[in-house]
């Protein structure tokens, strides 16, 4: 077991335990400092999505920066339980954590017409193909104007999002990671 730090907001220096578990890949220190200098420090009234929440790092810290709502979904239970704890210790009310796939949370969400979000995180395992299926259909639970922020291996074949509906704001590459954050019109 490790631990890793947020790094900005109320909580920031305090440190989350991550389990070491096969596929899980925190998101690095530079690359979340990077990702929250393009959508800005204050996420005030937010409301945001994990939805790969793994070790749920963005998610911990998109609360620690304000958000008023963070919705953290994993399919693995051991994950879900560790996200559990760390919620408890950080006393960081606006976090839901959810243990459900994220084929059937989007599925779900949009049946039910749940209120838009202000930012969601796709950051699924790299040895997984699921982004590009679930960046056809995660669209509808994004307001208009509202981002979306995906992260991958550098070897994937990953295509770019419908730009009838997104714009690519920023993109980068540390290391294996390629990063890139989208706005919908």
């Amino acid at each position: 077991m490790g631990q890793i730090r947020i790094t900005g907001g109320s909580h920031r220096s305090r440190k989350i335990k991550v389990e070491d578990q096969p596929g899980l890949r925190p998101t690095a220190d530079r690359i979340r400092e990077t990702l929250f200098n393009w959508l800005g420090q204050n996420l005030h009234g937010w409301s945001v999505l994990d939805l790969y929440a793994g070790s749920g790092i963005l998610g911990f810290e998109a609360a620690s920066r304000g958000a008023s709502r963070v919705l953290c979904v994993d399919n693995n239970r051991v994950t879900v339980q560790q996200l559990q704890q760390n919620q408890s210790v950080l006393q960081l009310p606006a976090i839901d954590i959810r243990h459900q796939s994220a084929q059937h949370f989007v599925h779900q969400a949009s049946t039910q017409q749940l209120a838009a979000f202000d930012l969601v995180f796709l950051d699924p395992p790299f040895d997984s193909d699921e982004l590009p299926a679930i960046s056809g259909i995660i669209t509808p639970l994004i307001r208009p104007d509202g981002w979306l922020y995906r992260e991958y291996g550098r070897q994937q074949d990953i295509g770019p999002l419908d730009a009838a509906h997104w714009t690519l704001v920023k993109q980068k590459q540390a290391g294996q990671v390629c990063f890139e954050l989208w706005q919908k019109t």
